[in-house]
């Protein structure tokens, strides 16, 4: 296939798609690690507390006057505890954690095709504009679902900056090729 105007603009879209695929990955990669503290210091306070008053019990017997505070400290913790996981269940991190695994990992997989896609300008193959359609209806396909999940304004400024970083791009209304993660004072790619 030869090398037009039409290739140029696709070439172009994919190139695109391939910086927003990526940076909306790296979105779903931060909540991913989001989710897992959550659930990961859950699963801490609900174990320790337990273990903590049966090891003092089991090491000092229950004869001991520090018992009786150490059992309201406990109660405590274990309403704070149980107000936490019911917080984890309403607010389902366990199936946002999924959604995010699974998320980033498609992302990050268009965003590898749509390079892979962008790359070959040069020499376009003929089948060119019929892989191209068929990534970008799983592109748009997972780009409803992630609309579903309700991305921040931030956080989209966030993949942005990633996006325009991993490519070395430059920001359309800054005109800077990020070099960091670090939010910078542009509308566009920073103050998230």
């Amino acid at each position: 296939m030869l090398r037009t105007d039409a290739t140029d603009r696709v070439c172009s879209d994919c190139w695109n798609r391939a910086i927003y695929a990526y940076g909306t990955g790296q979105i779903f990669l931060k909540r991913t690690r989001k989710y897992t503290k959550l659930l990961q210091a859950l699963s801490f306070f609900g174990i320790v507390v337990p273990l903590l008053i049966g090891g003092v019990v089991l090491g000092f017997g229950t004869k001991g006057s520090y018992l009786e505070t150490l059992i309201a400290i406990a109660a405590a913790a274990g309403i704070v505890q149980l107000v936490f996981s019911a917080w984890s269940i309403v607010y389902s991190w366990a199936d946002g954690l999924q959604y995010s695994l699974e998320s980033a990992s498609e992302n990050f997989d268009l965003s590898l095709k749509f390079r892979e896609l962008g790359e070959q300008a040069q020499t376009p193959p003929d089948d060119l504009e019929l892989r191209v359609a068929a990534l970008k209806a799983k592109d748009d396909a997972r780009q409803m679902a992630d609309a579903k999940k309700g991305v921040s304004p931030k956080e989209l400024r966030y993949g942005h900056r990633a996006g325009l970083r991993q490519f070395a791009r430059a920001c359309d209304e800054c005109k800077q090729v990020p070099r960091s993660m670090e939010a910078s004072k542009c509308h566009t790619c920073g103050r998230f």
